[in-house]
C-alpha cells in the first residue's frame, strides 16, 4: 500500500504543482495516471487476498454404486493484515 499512496503523491505533484513544459510528456497527463494507478493499488491493498475453495464430495452407503448424497461447500478465504 505503500507504494500505491507514493505514486498518488508524486501523481499529485506532477498535475497540480509543475509547470514545466516539455515537447516529449505531458507532465499533467503523466500525473493523472500515476494517481490512477496509485489508486488502484491502495484500492488493492486495502481488499486484501482473498481466495475461494469449492469442495465436492459424494456420500454412498457401503457397496453402493451410485451416490445417495452430494454435498458441495465454498469456503472462501482472506489474508487480513491488521497493524
Amino acid at each position: 500500500m505503500g507504494v500505491g499512496i507514493l505514486l498518488a503523491v508524486v501523481g499529485a505533484i506532477l498535475t497540480f504543482a509543475v509547470r514545466a513544459n516539455t515537447s516529449v510528456v505531458s507532465l499533467p497527463t503523466v500525473g493523472i495516471i500515476l494517481m490512477v494507478a496509485g489508486g488502484l493499488l491502495i484500492w488493492q491493498g486495502r481488499k486484501g487476498n482473498q481466495r475461494r475453495r469449492v469442495i465436492t464430495r459424494e456420500e454412498r452407503p457401503h457397496g453402493a454404486t451410485s451416490p445417495t448424497n452430494t454435498v458441495r461447500q465454498t469456503i472462501e478465504e482472506r489474508d487480513i493484515d491488521r497493524p
